[in-house]
């Protein structure tokens, strides 16, 4: 995923002009590569109205135009048995075209005032538009997007296509590990007493909480959310109740489970039964600390990202 800061012109054009270089950018990258222009590649603008499409088309118009070479490959199919040059179309009129890489180009987004459009999704059947954006390509989409999966937040309306392009965003920016978050509904039961008690404990300092995060055995006892990024998860919180001592050997208990869900992505921490009825203060302190930590973590992490991009588009933040 390319994340784009900039804004969506609501009131004016209609487009985002940042995240439309972003891509014009990207195909001059492509055809300049000896080794990725091998594939064919088209643009997939994510507007029912033709504005974003007709910018992407200028922009690489205008590079095309700076360029001999770089005309003639765009026109030129790589592969003699395919007629397949660099295509660049609106969602609508996509619909049977097929590329090796598609450039998911959502220009929608945050507008001057931060109020988020979200456009054709918002509509009945836009989650038949996202689909068919996302699957024209045969090896690889790329989706350039001043939104993340976070920002999303589909409890506001009721269309489906709002929740599938915030689960597509997620995973297109983490990848794999997301399924573990959007697999099934989160907020199951708790699994034992212990859990709802530090549950209870982790809210009255602050802190967002989800019980029974996760799918079959690989469970997470409590999710701990991103204060910042409502729509991801901080750390998981892992508590030698029930599910601890079902698992059939301490190998699983002590390494395996916590091997695969590491690997998902996940910060795991545990509290001890006897530690907690010992002292719950200095556990929960314990636990608060971590939280703390993890937060100013990510919100660092975030900020360096976005001062990245935005060098890299040339605008201050």
């Amino acid at each position: 995923m390319r994340y784009i800061q900039g804004t969506y012109d609501r009131g004016g054009t209609r487009t985002h002009q940042i995240e439309a270089e972003a891509v014009a950018d990207y195909i001059v990258e492509h055809y300049n590569d000896s080794t990725r222009r091998q594939m064919s590649i088209g643009v997939v603008a994510f507007s029912q109205a033709q504005a974003q499409e007709q910018l992407v088309l200028d922009l690489v118009d205008a590079r095309r135009r700076e360029n001999e070479a770089l005309d003639q490959m765009c026109d030129t199919d790589v592969d003699e048995e395919r007629d397949e040059p660099l295509m660049i179309k609106n969602l609508e009129a996509v619909q049977g075209d097929e590329r090796d890489i598609i450039l998911f180009s959502i220009g929608y987004g945050p507008d001057q005032n931060q109020k988020i459009t979200m456009g054709p999704l918002n509509r009945d059947g836009g989650h038949h538009r996202l689909n068919v954006a996302i699957t024209r390509a045969r090896q690889q989409v790329i989706v350039f997007s001043s939104l993340r999966g976070e920002d999303l937040n589909p409890s506001r309306v009721k269309a489906q296509g709002v929740n599938d392009l915030k689960n597509h965003l997620s995973f297109a920016e983490k990848g794999a590990r997301m399924l573990d978050e959007i697999s099934l509904p989160a907020g199951q039961d708790y699994d034992s007493p212990l859990e709802r008690q530090i549950a209870e404990a982790i809210r009255r300092a602050g802190f967002q909480v989800v019980p029974q995060v996760g799918v079959s055995s690989y469970r997470i006892d409590l999710g701990v959310v991103d204060k910042n990024a409502p729509g991801r998860y901080l750390c998981g919180v892992e508590c030698d109740g029930a599910m601890y001592h079902s698992a059939a050997t301490a190998r699983e208990r002590h390494r395996l489970r916590q091997y695969v869900l590491e690997d998902l992505g996940w910060n795991i921490v545990r509290v001890w039964s006897t530690d907690w009825w010992n002292n719950p203060q200095r556990e929960i302190e314990k636990l608060l600390g971590h939280f703390q930590k993890l937060q100013g973590d990510a919100d660092e992490e975030r900020a360096k990202r976005d001062k990245a991009v935005a060098e890299d588009v040339g605008i201050s933040v």
